[in-house]
């Protein structure tokens, strides 16, 4: 069972660690709690320092610009449980509408390895705050409104003046 770890905001883990990458092929639009509706794109992906595992289900938000991520509810494994829990992180990200492929990722060279890896908008910190978005939504709606009264006022003057 994947459960969301809220305090994890970007993967900064070193390109050498991932042992197994899969990507969604496309986005699929999810909501997910404290944001709107919008497309997502999900990866799956196994970290290990060679004595222990931790599988990582991704999801970043393109409206959203930020990244959620979901970790077996008991964290890192034994090497020897790792396929059987990446297979359940595969079963979750596709029931909720993906198709997951293999990246070849650790098939790659180092370097290769590294620069597709920090491409990844997963491993990145997250574009936009939500407050600030809010606050700059805020700000936007305020302006519209006064707009609305200022054309009000002056479809007022004109119809008095007819």
């Amino acid at each position: 069972m994947f459960i969301q770890h809220k305090q994890l905001k970007s993967l900064n883990v070193p390109a050498g660690k991932i042992i197994h990458l899969h990507a969604a092929s496309s986005q699929v639009q999810l909501a997910f709690s404290g944001y709107s509706p919008q497309l997502c794109q999900a990866y799956l992906l196994q970290i290990s320092d060679g004595n222990k595992a931790l599988i990582v289900v991704a999801f970043y938000l393109t409206e959203s610009q930020c990244s959620i991520f979901f970790v077996p509810k008991f964290g890192e494994l034994p090497m020897e449980d790792a396929e059987a829990i990446y297979e359940e992180g595969y079963s979750f990200v596709e029931s909720m509408g993906f198709v997951l492929t293999e990246t070849d990722f650790h098939l790659l060279s180092e370097q290769k390895k590294q620069s597709y890896w920090t491409a990844l908008s997963i491993c990145r910190p997250p574009q936009k705050k939500r407050k600030e978005k809010l606050e700059t939504d805020t700000k936007a709606d305020e302006e519209l409104k006064r707009l609305r009264l200022r054309s009000l006022k002056s479809l007022g003057r004109f119809f008095a003046s007819m």
